[in-house]
C-alpha cells in the first residue's frame, strides 16, 4: 500500500488472466475531495479497460466508512507480448478526465503472453441496428459521408462489451444496455437477470459512476431459466430492470456495474459492461430525406466498416429484424421532399367574424405547470383588455380550472386520447370529426392552441373555418416529441401540418423556433418571449418578511437555502441535481452541511418514487423533495440560491421567477435559457447533466455570496427591462388583435 497525491493505492500479486494474459489487480481509494469512476492501463498506444468498483469489506473496515463495503477493488486483464513493459495506471475522475495514478514495470513471460482465446464479437444484431440509426441521424445533419461516419462509429464501439459476467456461484446476464444505448434525460434503461446457486438475493443495484448506487427492481419472472441444466428452482424470478443515472461528463465508452446483495449483507459485483451512448438531444437530429437510397448506402457503409475492423457481421432473422426496425423508424421520421405541400391552407386572419366574438383557448392540461400558467395569465390579460369572451378546452382536468372560471371563462374538458391512438388517416379523420361535433367553434373569432400537445386545436379551428394562433413551448421537433406516444405516422403528419394550418405560430425563443424550421416556409412564424408579472411578485416581497418566511420553512438563522423549483420529472433533471449535491458533500462536506437543498414540485409518479428511493440511498437529511404547491413564492422569498437542472426548456417560468426575486441563479445551458440569463452576467450556466460542473457552481456561489448577489441584481434588472408582463404582454395582445376582429 502506498499513497499518491490524490489516492491510496495497492497492487496485489499478478494472476493469470481470465481470458489470457496477466491480471493486474489491486484497490484504489481516493482521498477526501476526490472521486474516481473507472480505471484503465495504458501501455504505449494500447489501452486496456479495467473492472473498477469491486466491493471490499476489508477496506470499509480499514478506512472506517459507514458502508458494508468500499467499491474500490479493480482488475485489468493485459494481453502483451513477451518482454518488459511499463504499465501506466490511469483513473477517470468525476469531471470525465483521466489522471495518471501510478506506473509500474512488469515482465511478461511466454505463458502470460498467450493470445486472448475469447472471440471478439462485440456487435450483435440489435447493436448494428442501433448504430445504423445513429449513422442516419448524423447524415441528416450533413457534412459527413456514410463511409466516414460508419468508420468513426465502429471505432467508438468498445471492442469488448461484457467485461465480466457474474462469477460463480452467481449466474446472470446483462441484456441492456447494449454496445450502443440511448439515454433519456440522463437516465439509462437497464435489464438482465442474476441468481445465486444456493442463496437468495436480497437486492440488486447498479451504477455508472461509483458515486452512488441505484436499486433496481428485482425478482421479475424468468421462466426460461429452469429449462437450463442444473438450474435451481428459485431462478424462476431472477430478472431485474430499472433506470440508472448517466452523468453527461462521463467519457465514452461508459462502464456499468451491477451488484447483488445477499441476505448476510455482503455485496458482490456481477455483470460489468462497457457501452457507447447517445442522448435525447441527439435523437432530435433529423434523418436525411426519405429515400431507400441513403438508407441503403448507410447500411452498406456500416457493414464494410465492421468488416474492416475484423469483426463478424451478424446474420439470420434477428439481424434482418433489427434492420427492419431501423427502417421503420427512419421511414416514420424522415422528412419527405414534398413535405411542405398540402391541399389545405391556413384560414386568413380577420376573415371569420362572429356575432358573439370570443377566444377559444386549447390546452393539454390544467395543471400548475409553466405552459398552462402562461395561458391563464394570457387569458386574464385578454379578458381585461379586449372584452372578448373566453372558452377553455383542455384534454385533462386540473387545479387551474378555478383560475379560468374566475375570469368568467367556460371550461370544457375533452378526451383527446382517441387522436393519439388513431391507426391511420381515416381513423384520425373520424376522431377529429367526433371531437369537432362535441366542440362548437362557430362562435370563436380566434382559436389559441397552447403547446405542441394541443395541435388538434388548430385542426378543429380549420374545420370550423376559424383562424388559429399556435403557441409553441417545446424545444423538440414533433417527431421526437411524439415518439412512443402515438400509434401511427398519420398523427405525426397531422401535428406537423398544424404549423401550416395556423394563421400564426408564435415561438418564445429563437432556439425553439429552429426545431421547426423544416415544416413551413416560415411566413407565419413570429417570436414573442414569455413574461412574468413583476408587480404581483413585488407586492408579495413587500408584504412578507424574509426571516418570517425562513422561520415558517424551518430554516436555522445561519442556514442557506438552495431551491430547485419545477414539476419533478426526468426532463427537469432533479436526479442529476441530487447527484451534484452529493458530490458537494464529498468535496466540501462542511459547506454542504450548511445549506438546505429543496426540490419543490413533487408528485406521485414512477420517477418521483425512483427519486425518493435514490434520496434514501444518499441519506442526506438536508436534501429533500417538497410536494407540488400553488404557493411557491415563499420558497423564492426565503431562498439564497436558485438552481434549474433541466435538460430541455424553452422559456421556463421558474427562471423568470428567480430573476424577479433577484436570486443568484445556476442553470443548465439549454435552449432558451441563455436568451433569458446570460452566462456570468445574470447566472452561472453549466452543461446539462454535468453533475461535476453543477457541484462546482454550487460550491462557488455558496462560498462567495457576493458573486451571487451581483448576479441576482443583474438578473432582476434584466427581467424588469425585457420580460415584465407590462413590457411583453402588449405584444401578445397586439398579435391577438391582428388575428381576431373582436371589439377593441
Amino acid at each position: 500500500m502506498h499513497e499518491t497525491p490524490h489516492a491510496t493505492l495497492h497492487f496485489e500479486p499478478p494472476l493469470p488472466g481470465l481470458v489470457g494474459g496477466t491480471l493486474l489487480q489491486g484497490w484504489l481509494v481516493p482521498k477526501a475531495g476526490r472521486h474516481y469512476t473507472d480505471v484503465r492501463v495504458v501501455v504505449g498506444a494500447t489501452i486496456f479497460p479495467g473492472i473498477h468498483g469491486i466491493p471490499r469489506r476489508d477496506l470499509a473496515v480499514f478506512f472506517k466508512v459507514d458502508r458494508p463495503a468500499l467499491l474500490a477493488g479493480f482488475s485489468i486483464t493485459l494481453t502483451l507480448p513477451v518482454g518488459r513493459h511499463r504499465l501506466i495506471l490511469e483513473a477517470c475522475n468525476l469531471t470525465g478526465s483521466w489522471e495518471t495514478i501510478d506506473a509500474v514495470d512488469r515482465d511478461v513471460n511466454e505463458d502470460e503472453a498467450r493470445p486472448d482465446p475469447e472471440p471478439r464479437v462485440p456487435l450483435d444484431a440489435a447493436a448494428v441496428g442501433e448504430i445504423l440509426q445513429v449513422l442516419l441521424r448524423q447524415l441528416g445533419v450533413g457534412g459527413l459521408t456514410p463511409e466516414a461516419g460508419a468508420a468513426a462509429l465502429i471505432a467508438a464501439s468498445p471492442p469488448r462489451h461484457h467485461l465480466q459476467h457474474p462469477p460463480r456461484p452467481f449466474h446472470g446476464h446483462l441484456d441492456q444496455p447494449q454496445v450502443w444505448a440511448r439515454s433519456l434525460f440522463g437516465r439509462l434503461a437497464i435489464t438482465g437477470w442474476v441468481f445465486h446457486e444456493s442463496l437468495p438475493i436480497k437486492r440488486v443495484f447498479a451504477t455508472t459512476d461509483l458515486q452512488a448506487v441505484q436499486e433496481l427492481k428485482y425478482a421479475r419472472e424468468t421462466p426460461f431459466l429452469p429449462a437450463r441444466p442444473n438450474t435451481p428452482a428459485h431462478s424462476t424470478h431472477a430478472g431485474f430492470d430499472g433506470f440508472i443515472d448517466l452523468p453527461a461528463q462521463l467519457p465514452l465508452p461508459v462502464t456499468v456495474r451491477v451488484y447483488a446483495e445477499l441476505s448476510d449483507g455482503s455485496w458482490h459485483l456481477g455483470s460489468v459492461a462497457r457501452f457507447a451512448a447517445t442522448d435525447h438531444e441527439f435523437a432530435k437530429q433529423p434523418f436525411p430525406s426519405y429515400s431507400p437510397l441513403p438508407f441503403g448506402r448507410a447500411w452498406r457503409a456500416l457493414v464494410r466498416a465492421i468488416e474492416a475492423r475484423g469483426w463478424p457481421v451478424p446474420s439470420g432473422e434477428s439481424y434482418r429484424e433489427a434492420i427492419r426496425r431501423t427502417w421503420q423508424e427512419y421511414s416514420a421520421e424522415a422528412p419527405r421532399r414534398n413535405h411542405a405541400a398540402t391541399t389545405r391552407s391556413a384560414i386568413p386572419a380577420n376573415t371569420a367574424r362572429s356575432a358573439a366574438a370570443s377566444v377559444h383557448l386549447v390546452t393539454h392540461n390544467l395543471n400548475r405547470e409553466g405552459a398552462p400558467l402562461f395561458l391563464l395569465e394570457y387569458a386574464r390579460r385578454v379578458r381585461q383588455e379586449s372584452g372578448l369572451g373566453l372558452t377553455v378546452i383542455s384534454a385533462r382536468e386540473g387545479p387551474l380550472r378555478a383560475g379560468f372560471e374566475a375570469l368568467g371563462a367556460q371550461v370544457r374538458v375533452v378526451d383527446a386520447a382517441p387522436l393519439l391512438v388513431a391507426g391511420d388517416d381515416d381513423a384520425l379523420e373520424q376522431a377529429l370529426d367526433a371531437l369537432g361535433r362535441r366542440l362548437d367553434l362557430s362562435e370563436a373569432s380566434l382559436v389559441v392552441a397552447n403547446t405542441l400537445s394541443a395541435w388538434w386545436g388548430v385542426h378543429l379551428a380549420h374545420r370550423a373555418r376559424r383562424p388559429a394562433l399556435f403557441y409553441i413551448h417545446e424545444s423538440t421537433p414533433p417527431a421526437s416529441f411524439f415518439r412512443g406516444h402515438i400509434r401511427s405516422l398519420a398523427v405525426l403528419r397531422a401535428a406537423e401540418e398544424s404549423f401550416r394550418l395556423a394563421a400564426r405560430v408564435s415561438f418564445l425563443t429563437t432556439s425553439t423556433q429552429r426545431y421547426y424550421s423544416g415544416l413551413t416556409d416560415h411566413s407565419s412564424y413570429c417570436l414573442n418571449p414569455g413574461w412574468i408579472d413583476l408587480a404581483s411578485i413585488d407586492l408579495f416581497r413587500a408584504a412578507q418578511q424574509r426571516e418570517d418566511l425562513r422561520t415558517r420553512l424551518g430554516l436555522k438563522p445561519d442556514q442557506k437555502l438552495v431551491i430547485n423549483v419545477g414539476t419533478v420529472c426526468e426532463r427537469k433533471g432533479q436526479h442529476l441535481f441530487a447527484r451534484a449535491v452529493e458530490l458537494l458533500w464529498e468535496t466540501a462536506p462542511e459547506l454542504a452541511a450548511s445549506a438546505a437543498f429543496l426540490m419543490v414540485g413533487g408528485r406521485d409518479t414512477p420517477f418521483d418514487r425512483d427519486l425518493g428511493d435514490f434520496l434514501a440511498v444518499l441519506n442526506r437529511p438536508n436534501l429533500r423533495v417538497i410536494p407540488e404547491t400553488g404557493e411557491v413564492y415563499p420558497y423564492y422569498g426565503a431562498a439564497d440560491l436558485f438552481v434549474c437542472s433541466s435538460y430541455e426548456e424553452s422559456f421556463p417560468r421558474v427562471v423568470l421567477e428567480a430573476m424577479a426575486f433577484a436570486l443568484p441563479i445556476i442553470s443548465t445551458e439549454v435552449h432558451g435559457i441563455p436568451e433569458m440569463v446570460r452566462a456570468d452576467r445574470e447566472a452561472l450556466l453549466v452543461p446539462p447533466g454535468d453533475t461535476a460542473a453543477m457541484a462546482t457552481a454550487l460550491h462557488r456561489l455558496l462560498m462567495s455570496p457576493g458573486i451571487g448577489q451581483a448576479l441576482g441584481q443583474q438578473a432582476r434588472t434584466r427581467v424588469a427591462a425585457h420580460f415584465d408582463s407590462r413590457v411583453v404582454l402588449p405584444r401578445h395582445i397586439a398579435l391577438l388583435r391582428s388575428l381576431s376582429p373582436g371589439p377593441a
